[in-house]
């Protein structure tokens, strides 16, 4: 009979702990990239910056139009010459090393030549770690306070990375700016790197600028 009437009280326990649990994952951002049709457009709010988007039909590109469109190009480029590399560098390579074997003196030539095409290989990923941490847009949910940056994957598809003010941390003093291959960041967030711009102007919501870089220190008359 005791164990009976503990039954309940036991449950009803860890219903309520499981029920917390649930509600502080919802209410914490994701720390990873989401795909960005997995949102809802409530969920986003409106967009910060001051683009072709927030701005009346028919006007001209702003500076950010330009920068996205050039990551954009260079995305698409990254992603071609990979495929093409993926293909031609282990043809070479080989058509390289049986000239070596049969001809000795091209040995050095067919070295340097192929570190040449490790390099030139590799050189779509660079391209692609430095385009991600870019964001193609950035968007503010006055409801939740919760921002959300929109950045292209391998594959041209747009992910998203959602966030709190509180989760920004300043590039020039996160312990994470010694640990990446190229120092080359504005900010971090959930650890990842992130080319945020730093120009007030750039945005049409200020005060949502100003609340996402609160802990952010951003040098007198900035541009």
């Amino acid at each position: 009979m005791l164990s009976q009437r503990l039954w309940p009280t036991r449950y009803s326990r860890h219903f309520l702990l499981w029920r917390r649990f649930c509600v502080t994952e919802r209410e914490t951002s994701p720390t990873r990239l989401v795909p960005l049709s997995s949102l809802k457009a409530d969920e986003l709010g409106h967009s910060i910056l001051l683009c072709k988007q927030t701005l009346p039909p028919g006007s001209s590109k702003t500076p950010h139009d330009i920068v996205a469109g050039g990551v954009l190009i260079a995305k698409v480029l990254s992603l071609s010459s990979s495929a093409v590399g993926a293909v031609m560098v282990p043809v070479l390579t080989s058509y390289l090393w049986e000239a070596a074997s049969e001809r000795p003196s091209m040995m050095m030539f067919t070295v340097v030549a192929n570190t040449f095409l490790v390099l030139l290989s590799f050189t779509p990923l660079l391209l692609h770690f430095l385009t991600k941490r870019f964001p193609v847009n950035l968007y503010y949910n006055n409801t939740t306070e919760t921002f959300t940056s929109v950045h292209y994957n391998f594959f041209l598809r747009k992910m998203a990375l959602q966030f709190k003010a509180d989760e920004v941390v300043d590039a020039q003093v996160a312990p994470e700016m010694g640990k990446i291959w190229i120092p080359l960041a504005t900010a971090f967030v959930h650890k990842r790197p992130l080319l945020i711009s730093l120009d007030r102007n750039a945005y049409i919501d200020k005060l949502a600028f100003d609340k996402m870089t609160t802990n952010i220190t951003i040098p007198a008359n900035h541009d």
